[in-house]
């Protein structure tokens, strides 16, 4: 089963919006029940999908995890630590001594077609993750998810957009720890005044936080390319009756720079099979593989 069965509906009505930018607002309307037809065809180790949303970080509703995520760094890459220049973000200065650098990446966060560099570090227990533009303006944010004193980043190419004439920037994917079989997430990227924050609900809402469980119900982010977009939605799948059919609601994500749009999808309905969870218990089809 692949994904873009699941997301037929609503590709067929959102193939008609074209989707810029970071300033992408999207609307979708709420969708139909669809039945999708039951297949034994497991999703690619670089698809997933579910995820619910909690507006806030508190972790107690999921198991403690046991371990921390280790803080590695990309081979060669090196964290800035002295700006370049004045600034009016947080962290404008660079990133603090003492801080303990996990992740370093390289790629365009901010639409120049120049590599910039994006840093996850800990301080004082608190994870951060830090932007330095090639055009040399540093910020940096708190991403307080999860358990762990770190949080794993990686890219996400949200605002892909097939024959753009520039490549839209790409956003900063950040996961936090929690249990066996579960994590948290969010998006970061650049605000209007180019500082790098985690996305958040409008009128300077709380911290957007998505979730994955494969334990049921299952929960996670699938990821669709169509008509030359590529479309992102947050899933939930219940079972009523062992062995009975699954029913996944879904939720387009859009943003406008960092705040979160959501338009809701409906349900489909799923018969049961052995590709449930990894379909809608894990990242789906997105450029981040499966955790689970």
């Amino acid at each position: 089963m692949h994904i873009h069965r699941t997301l037929t509906a609503a590709t067929a009505a959102i193939a008609l919006v074209a989707l810029g930018a970071c300033s992408d607002s999207t609307k979708i309307s709420a969708g139909t029940t669809t039945t999708v037809p039951a297949t034994s065809t497991t999703s690619s180790a670089a698809s997933s999908d579910s995820t619910t949303i909690a507006n806030d970080t508190d972790p107690t509703s999921t198991a403690l995890a046991t371990t921390a995520p280790p803080a590695t760094t990309v081979p060669g890459a090196a964290a800035p630590t002295t700006a370049a220049g004045g600034g009016t973000c947080p962290g404008a200065g660079g990133i603090a001594p003492g801080a303990e650098i996990g992740t370093v990446l390289h790629d365009d966060i901010d639409g120049d077609l120049a590599d910039d560099t994006v840093t996850e570090y800990s301080l004082d227990g608190v994870p951060h993750v830090h932007a330095f533009l090639a055009t040399g303006g540093h910020s940096d944010t708190e991403v307080q998810i999860g358990f762990a004193d770190h949080v794993q980043i990686s890219f996400e190419d949200f605002d892909y957009a097939l024959g753009a004439p520039a490549a839209p920037p790409i956003a900063v994917l950040a996961i936090g720890a929690t249990g066996a079989g579960s994590a948290v997430f969010t998006f970061l990227t650049l605000t209007t005044e180019y500082c790098i924050r985690a996305w958040h609900a409008g009128g300077g809402g709380a911290m957007f936080v998505g979730r994955l469980s494969a334990q049921g119900p299952y929960e996670g982010l699938s990821c669709e390319i169509a008509a030359g977009n590529r479309y992102y939605a947050l899933n939930e799948a219940t079972q009523a009756v062992p062995g009975g059919d699954w029913t996944v609601h879904q939720a387009l994500i859009n943003h406008n720079f960092t705040q979160i749009e959501l338009s809701d999808l409906g349900n489909i309905t799923v018969p049961d099979g052995p590709d449930i969870q990894s379909l809608y218990g894990d990242f789906s089809g997105c450029d981040h593989a499966p955790l689970f």
